[in-house]
C-alpha cells in the first residue's frame, strides 16, 4: 500500500597526443627529447603549444597536506592555500574548510589542452557537510539538468532502520518547472518486513532560489512520522527531531557535521557510481526502479559490511578524484577547475598518478598544477 503526503595509476596516457611530454635523459647524459607536436615553442601559450603545468608531489602518509597553487608548493596551514589533501580526503579552502574563497568543480581530462575557463561551467562546489546522499544525482552540463541515480539509501536512527529514494528534483509551479521541489519516497524496515511505502511530493527544497541565505530555510522530513518541518541551517543544526534537510541539490541527515540526532545513512549502490553513464541515469524512471527499492530488506540494512556515516565534509572532490573501483587506488582522468584562495584566480589541475598506493591509501600523489585565463564563474 502506498501512503502519498500532501504536496507542499597514471591516469593521463588517453591525452599523451595532446599534453607535451618532456624527456630528461639519466644524469651525466645531456640529452633532451620535446616531441614535434609541441609546435617547436617548448610549453606556455607563447610558443604554440600546451602548457604542461608545473609538477607537485603530495605524500598523503603525512597527514594533512595543505598545497598553495600559485607555487604549486607544499605550505604550512597558516598560509594562503587552496587544496588540503587529507587522507583520501582533498578539500578547497574555502565554505566549511577554511577561511579562504576556493572551490573546484571536475571537467573532461580534455579541457587541460586549454587554457582559460571554459564558459559553460555552471557553478563551482564549495565545501559543506555532506554524507550518503552526495552522489544521489548525475548532472547534465550540456543541458543544466540533474537526473535522480534512484539509488536505495539506508537510513538509520537509534535502532530503527528506513530506506529511502529520490524520485524527482523538479516539481511544478503554475505550470513550470521549479527546481528543488523533491518527489522521494520511503518506508519503515523492521524484522518482520517493510511498512507502507510514503511518497513524498513537492518536498521543498529551494532555499529562496539558485542563491540561498542562512535566512532561508530548507524543507525537512522526520520519516517515522511524515512530518514536514521548514529549517533554516542554524535551526536544523540545533534540533535534533528531524532526519533528512533538503537544500538545493543537496540532502544532509540529522548526524555528524549534520546536525545533532545522531541518524546515520549508507548509499547501498554506491560502489556502481562509478560505471554509471549519464545516458543510462537518464533512461531510469520512478517505475523502473521501483523494484530496487521494494527488494532492500531488514537483512540488507543489517549487514555487517555497510559503513553507516553522519554528515562529514565534502568538497567537489568528494566521490569523484579517486577510482575505487580498481587495487590498488588510482585517481580518475580528470581536469579539475579550481578557485584560488582570493575566489578570482583560476586554476586547472589533474592528478596523473598514485605511488606507493593501496586499496585504502594513495601514497604519494603526482599533479601538475597551471594557472589559466578567463573569469569563474
Amino acid at each position: 500500500m502506498k501512503h502519498r503526503t500532501s504536496p507542499s595509476t597514471s591516469r593521463r596516457g588517453s591525452l599523451s597526443s595532446l599534453t607535451l611530454l618532456l624527456v630528461v635523459c639519466a644524469a651525466g647524459a645531456g640529452c633532451e627529447e620535446v616531441p614535434s607536436s609541441a609546435g617547436g615553442g617548448g610549453s606556455g601559450a607563447g610558443g604554440g603549444g600546451v602548457d604542461d603545468g608545473a609538477p607537485i608531489e603530495i605524500d598523503t602518509a603525512l597527514g594533512p597536506v595543505f598545497v598553495d597553487l600559485d607555487g604549486p608548493a607544499i605550505v604550512d596551514a597558516s598560509a594562503a592555500w587552496e587544496l588540503k589533501v587529507d587522507g583520501l580526503d582533498v578539500l578547497t579552502n574555502g565554505g566549511v574548510s577554511g577561511d579562504g574563497a576556493s572551490k573546484a568543480f571536475p571537467l573532461d581530462a580534455e579541457t587541460w589542452v586549454t587554457d582559460r575557463v571554459p564558459a559553460d561551467v555552471p557553478f563551482l562546489v564549495e565545501d559543506k557537510p555532506g554524507g550518503a546522499f552526495i552522489s544521489w544525482y548525475a548532472y547534465d552540463g550540456s543541458a543544466h539538468t540533474i537526473y535522480s541515480r534512484y539509488h536505495v539509501i539506508g537510513v538509520r536512527r537509534g535502532d530503527a532502520l528506513f530506506k529511502v529514494q529520490v524520485l524527482g528534483f523538479y516539481g511544478e509551479v503554475d505550470g513550470a518547472p521549479v527546481p528543488a521541489l523533491y518527489r522521494v519516497r520511503s518506508a519503515v524496515v523492521e524484522a518482520a518486513g517493510p511498512g507502507e511505502t510514503t511518497e513524498w511530493l513537492d518536498l521543498d527544497g529551494t532555499a529562496g532560489g539558485s542563491s540561498p541565505t542562512d535566512a532561508d530555510p530548507s524543507g525537512c522530513v522526520v520519516l517515522a512520522t511524515g512530518e514536514r518541518l521548514s529549517l533554516t541551517p542554524a535551526e536544523a543544526a540545533e534540533r535534533s527531531d528531524w532526519d533528512l534537510c533538503f537544500r538545493r541539490a543537496e540532502i544532509s541527515v540529522n548526524g555528524g557535521d549534520g546536525g545533532p540526532g545522531g541518524v546515520e545513512a549508507v548509499d547501498l549502490q554506491a560502489e556502481a557510481t562509478a560505471g554509471e553513464t549519464l545516458a543510462e541515469v537518464m533512461e531510469l524512471t520512478p517505475e523502473s526502479q521501483l523494484a530496487s527499492f521494494e527488494a532492500v530488506d531488514f537483512a540488507a540494512l543489517t549487514d555487517p559490511a555497510l559503513e553507516w556515516r553522519g554528515d562529514g565534509v565534502v568538497s567537489a572532490f568528494t566521490g569523484k578524484w579517486l577510482d575505487r573501483t580498481v587495487d590498488p587506488l588510482a585517481p580518475r582522468e580528470l581536469t579539475w577547475l579550481v578557485a584560488g584562495s582570493d575566489g578570482e584566480t583560476p586554476f586547472f589541475v589533474v592528478f596523473d598518478s598514485f605511488e606507493g598506493a593501496s586499496s585504502n591509501a594513495a601514497g604519494v600523489v603526482h599533479a601538475r598544477v597551471k594557472k589559466i585565463g578567463g573569469s569563474l564563474p
